[in-house]
């Protein structure tokens, strides 16, 4: 049976490093953004599902129901899944990683830290580096992601030099102790100066500040090398499933 997620406990218990979409789906849940759970004949969560602007996310254990999920996703338009599990053979697999580095860097950038005392330029020019190659809604963005930094549950720092973004990092999902990085950019001429590792080490630095101390991320074999070299380790995979 897969029910609606209805208090945080629910969450609890399931141990993996996609909790933190299942978090934030349930936390800000609205339309269609929300998160369920599988269910046994006793009641103990078997699977996590989450859907967050139409992307899918599964968290899937040896008792799940397999074929219930798929249905319950066919039901709900599913055609953007993350999963830790491989549902069909043209799902595409990308390599997880796991941050082991020193855990004390030091980045002598300049850094802006997106909080609650950011103005609203601020995210502007972070939003026009983030979706630089696309057409995005920046008012729709900013209400949703400042409230989530705001309250925690992300964290952003952008490298600028006379107040123009160079790159950027974000942690856009955060449950307790675990954080996924995801949208790491840097401007096409900035690149190959060493940008996105300062970045990147400068939100990891934020990240434990606030004890968070599993960082997570996924990426393509291309840039597999360019993670081990700055501290992170392969500890799975993950599988975007788009022919469900």
């Amino acid at each position: 049976m897969i029910k609606q997620i209805e208090k945080i406990e629910e969450i609890n218990g399931v141990n993996s490093p996609l909790i933190p979409r299942i978090f934030v789906a349930y936390k800000y849940k609205s339309g269609s953004d929300n998160a369920w759970r599988q269910v046994d004949d006793e009641n103990n969560t078997i699977a996590l599902i989450s859907s967050i602007d139409g992307n899918f996310t599964l968290i899937a254990t040896e008792q799940t129901n397999i074929e219930e999920i798929e249905e319950f996703l066919l039901f709900l338009g599913c055609n953007s899944l993350i999963s830790n599990v491989k549902l069909t053979s043209s799902a595409k697999s990308y390599s997880l990683f796991k941050f082991s580095g020193d855990e004390n860097m030091k980045c002598n950038e300049r850094f802006t830290i997106l909080n609650s005392e950011s103005t609203i330029s601020a995210y502007r020019g972070y939003h026009a580096v983030l979706f630089m190659d696309m057409d995005d809604d920046f008012d729709l963005w900013y209400c949703d992601f400042s409230k989530k930094i705001v309250n925690g549950d992300a964290k952003a720092v952008g490298l600028n030099q006379f107040e123009i973004y160079l790159s950027i990092a974000t942690a856009p999902m955060i449950f307790k102790n675990t954080a996924i990085i995801s949208g790491v950019y840097t401007l096409r001429r900035f690149r190959n100066r060493g940008y996105s590792k300062a970045t990147i080490y400068k939100l990891i630095e934020e990240l434990k500040k606030d004890n968070v101390t599993d960082i997570y991320l996924w990426c393509e074999k291309d840039v597999e090398e360019f993670y081990k070299k700055i501290g992170f380790i392969k500890v799975g995979n993950v599988y975007l499933e788009t022919e469900l």
